[in-house]
């Protein structure tokens, strides 16, 4: 979600002339400046409780026009299950708990963020499992405390308490979490281990001086964060909403994931006790500057040989019919592009880092070219989907009036494949709808580019009404009496 200097009336104003997904990214940018106004101020005034309120409702909103697959849903659902997290811990009650969960479990699945945030949200995602596993316990006050320490009560299942300790072990072999939430993860790890053996899970009794040694860590990590602004977990999630701390508004473009990968397993983290101490530190080899690697990227495509630049001669490669590099050198100029958007050498200005998203869109494509030519090649037809969504990224990560984005945007109908134009792009309709939005209302682009990106918002807009009418016609009654034409008008948008 890119940050604007457009105020909060000044959002709202613009939201008012504004419908379907245009609405995505200003919904996005006053739902954020809302939750910053609610928590830096009392958070029991009556201001605060409604800019908190409001904004949710626009994330709820902006959540609702992104389709599954789009790189900006995993980002938005964070930040809406963040804002209901707060609005819980500062008001109590659980009815947003399942919802809460549910897009906690799809962020962390599917989203990328930044080491801290990240931690944080699998925090977050434990405290409400345990929150929902206490429920449980409701059935055992007729048990003795001699019952309850020599372990005499039925054993009942508990998989939130399970889920709950397998996040917060992840918080806790990650290198370069904070101390504060490193904490938080350890006590409410040993508020599992507490849980399960009240709920008669395992073989252990329960252990009173271990329930003394949490109450007393609960009470010294409660004093520590609440110093730095709040009152326990208030204090973590106060700090992951300022600006500079690395949480839910530090999101760096180039961070934005390109491809959503499902499933994908957690590598093996050293153990705490085996990771080298700052006293023998560990050499390690520096990587490559990644303003070099994207430099050598471009002389790979030969695009430095064009005197308006290479965002123009990239695009020429995607004109139908025109030379294209050779099936080696799309390789190359895929793996170089995937360095240079996932290697730690450095930071990239915006417009490189969308620069390199676009060639990388741009290699996408070519490879599909190539394989719908009959060249063979071990993976699944998708670099058309995969390349839009990258497409999209390049767009999200230059401002507004950069003079680079009408080549971009043009640069859509590229990935449009004539059999199916309008599959995969409905998950991206909503960023690109937005886009072509704000580039067109300003006027000032020749009669013929203005015609091709109107036709290209079109097209955004029928995917995204396809994929509204999908789910609509799924869910007629069954005694509708006319749902042929509505199924047939289904096929017909493919």
């Amino acid at each position: 979600m890119s940050h604007t200097p457009e105020t909060i009336d000044q959002l709202r104003a613009r939201l008012a002339g504004l419908t379907g997904p245009a609405r995505v990214e200003p919904l996005g940018n006053l739902a954020q400046k809302l939750l910053q106004r609610a928590t830096s101020t009392s958070l029991e005034s009556a201001s605060s409780r409604a800019d908190l309120d409001e904004a949710i409702r626009h994330m709820d909103e902006a959540y609702g026009h992104l389709r599954a697959g789009d790189p900006l849903r995993p980002q938005v659902g964070a930040v809406l299950a963040y804002a209901l997290a707060f609005r819980e811990s500062t008001r109590g009650g659980g009815a947003d708990r399942p919802r809460t969960t549910a897009l906690l479990e799809e962020s962390i699945a599917h989203g990328k963020f930044p080491t801290s945030f990240l931690a944080l949200l699998r925090v977050l995602l434990a405290m409400a499992l345990i929150n929902s596993a206490q429920d449980r316990l409701t059935g055992m006050t007729s048990l003795s405390p001699i019952d309850m320490i020599a372990g005499r009560r039925s054993p009942a299942p508990a998989p939130e308490a399970d889920r709950a300790e397998q996040l917060l072990a992840e918080v806790l072999r990650t290198p370069g979490v904070s101390k504060d939430i490193l904490d938080m993860a350890g006590l409410l790890s040993q508020m599992c281990g507490l849980m399960k053996a009240l709920l008669g899970l395992g073989s252990a009794p329960l252990d009173l001086s271990t329930m003394q040694g949490m109450f007393a860590t609960f009470a010294d990590l409660q004093g520590r964060m609440g110093s730095a602004g709040g009152s326990g977990i208030l204090g973590m999630l106060r700090h992951g909403l300022q600006p500079g701390s690395g949480g839910i508004l530090d999101i760096a473009p180039e961070e934005l994931p390109v491809i959503i990968m499902e499933d994908t397993p957690t590598p093996p983290s050293t153990p705490r006790e085996q990771r080298p101490s700052h006293a023998d530190p560990v050499a390690v080899p520096q990587a490559p500057a990644r303003d070099d690697m994207l430099r050598s990227l471009v002389e790979v495509l030969s695009l430095g040989r064009d005197d308006r630049g290479p965002w123009h001669a990239a695009s020429l490669l995607l004109v139908p019919d025109a030379p294209a590099p050779d099936v080696e050198t799309v390789d190359t100029a895929i793996a170089m592009a995937s360095e240079v958007l996932e290697s730690d050498g450095g930071a990239l200005s915006e417009e490189d880092t969308a620069l390199a998203h676009f060639l990388y869109a741009i290699a996408l494509c070519l490879r599909q070219r190539s394989d719908a030519a009959g060249v063979e090649y071990e993976f699944e037809s998708t670099d058309y989907e995969l390349g839009a969504r990258s497409l999209l990224s390049a767009v999200r990560a230059l401002p507004v009036d950069h003079p680079a984005v009408p080549v971009v945007l043009r640069s859509l109908g590229a990935f449009l494949a004539p059999e199916r134009p309008l599959a995969g792009l409905d998950a991206l309709a909503a960023g690109f709808t937005g886009r072509l939005d704000s580039l067109l209302a300003n006027g000032n682009l020749p009669a013929d580019r203005t015609a091709e990106l109107h036709a290209l918002r079109c097209a955004c807009r029928a995917a995204f009404a396809a994929a509204e009418l999908r789910k609509a016609v799924a869910g007629l009654p069954a005694d509708y009496p006319w749902p042929v034409s509505l199924k047939a008008a289904v096929t017909l948008l493919g």
